[in-house]
């Protein structure tokens, strides 16, 4: 599977430009492609207006806009519009993630949005040969993204609404977790009906795109995975372009078990990393939960892991590794999970 996102040859870049994004103003420092250069900042307003005047800034200090390589955080929206903006002016984007910035850096002392602007393109400057170009996704997946961000946000407030009604019927005082659940009957109601509209959206979307409902049946018919799950593996890796192998993706999710020892004095149980999309793992961990309790296979798996003595928790962590693993071959081959015949 070939990478959507292209190396950057960073030879070819007179200038380097990092932006630190936040809700209402963009932080810009602009250098030249070259060691000690002094470093140019000024900020602009985050939107439309505020673009057009860094397009001229940069004209000013004589910095073409396909000739600079431009380093900035991924902000979840607030990046979106100056992302869209500058590539519609052929600029070549790099949205790096901002722990891997932020560990760059070292020990820092003192923060400020000028600073952390200058920060990034010194980071862009010493690591542009990791730089690769941000391709946005495409529409429909955008849509599916921010109808999945909506969705989970009125879950959270389902929740809100159902725990004291839950903590008082478990401590005896169910009149009263009767009135609040009489209270909250017609709230919940529309909660549950906008939830459920919600995902015949997406499904809806996802049947208008032939690419897409490919991939979902295709990551569906992997026992274990189910809507939810599904949604966030075609969010998360950009429909499968975003990693080029299967471990890639793993370290991704939090679910690939590294090696914690050194020399003969620290002994370290093996373990995942927490630098991890907590999101997809969560997702992963309910499907290794279910294929436990449905799937014939996992369940032996499980019970003869755990009778050796080994963790409950990493023998779970296992079967989520071995489901995402399932999913991306059947994704890579385009072909539905084959189940086993039972003699």
């Amino acid at each position: 599977m070939l990478n959507h996102l292209i190396l950057v040859n960073y030879m070819q870049y007179t200038h380097i430009l990092g932006i630190d994004i936040s809700k209402k103003t963009i932080d810009v420092a602009l250098s030249q492609n070259k060691a000690n250069d002094s470093i140019v900042s000024h900020k602009f307003t985050n939107n439309l207006k505020g673009y057009q005047a860094l397009i001229a800034w940069l004209k000013k200090h004589k910095a073409p806009i396909e000739q600079i390589l431009v380093c900035l955080e991924n902000t979840g929206i607030y990046h979106r519009s100056l992302v869209s903006f500058l590539q519609s002016h052929q600029a070549f984007i790099w949205v790096e993630n901002a722990t891997s910035i932020k560990w760059s850096n070292g020990v820092q002392r003192g923060k400020s949005d000028q600073i952390d602007a200058q920060r990034i393109c010194f980071y862009a400057f010493r690591n542009q040969d990791k730089a690769r170009q941000f391709s946005t996704k495409d529409e429909s997946l955008q849509q599916i993204d921010d109808l999945s961000a909506l969705r989970e946000r009125l879950i959270q407030a389902r929740v809100a609404l159902l725990a004291p009604i839950k903590e008082l019927r478990e401590t005896g005082l169910k009149k009263n977790a009767t009135m609040l659940e009489e209270s909250s009957k017609q709230t919940l109601a529309s909660l549950e009906k906008e939830i459920r509209a919600i995902e015949d959206k997406i499904k809806q979307i996802i049947q208008q795109q032939k690419e897409l409902e490919n991939k979902y049946q295709i990551i569906r018919s992997v026992p274990g995975v189910g809507f939810v799950t599904a949604i966030h593996l075609m969010i998360y890796t950009h429909n499968f372009k975003r990693f080029d192998n299967a471990k890639q993706l793993a370290c991704y999710a939090g679910v690939a078990p590294f090696e914690y020892s050194s020399g003969s004095s620290i002994r370290g149980r093996t373990k995942v990393h927490p630098m991890a999309n907590k999101t997809l793992k969560t997702s992963l961990h309910m499907c290794a939960l279910s294929s436990i309790r449905n799937n014939v296979e996992m369940k032996e798996y499980y019970e003869k892991k755990v009778k050796q003595g080994k963790n409950k928790m990493s023998v779970i962590n296992a079967i989520r590794n071995k489901i995402l693993l399932k999913v991306f071959a059947c994704v890579r081959d385009g072909k539905m999970h084959e189940y086993k015949q039972v003699a």
